[in-house]
């Protein structure tokens, strides 16, 4: 299954993680990405901490835990391009 399919079919929590460029860690409930391909996920973000982290560190990390009574989910490891 394509990641995209997954995204478009599963509910659930989606939890952004970022880090400024002093390594100070924070986390934040997100929505689900948006895909611009297979490889490209997109997000969007208001003019706050999480934004200014990623101008900052262009590394971040994001789980999905999906809803139900099983733990399954996806973490999907990001660089900013652009």
């Amino acid at each position: 299954m394509k990641l995209s399919e997954y995204f478009e079919n599963a509910t659930g929590l989606s939890i952004l993680s970022t880090a400024d460029s002093a390594g100070a860690v924070n986390a934040a409930v997100y929505s689900k990405p948006h895909f611009i391909d297979e490889e490209t996920v997109a997000f969007i973000m208001a003019d706050r901490l999480t934004r200014r982290n990623v101008e900052q560190n262009a590394h971040a990390a994001y789980l999905f835990l999906e809803g139900g009574t099983e733990r399954a989910g996806i973490r999907l490891s990001l660089t900013k391009v652009g």
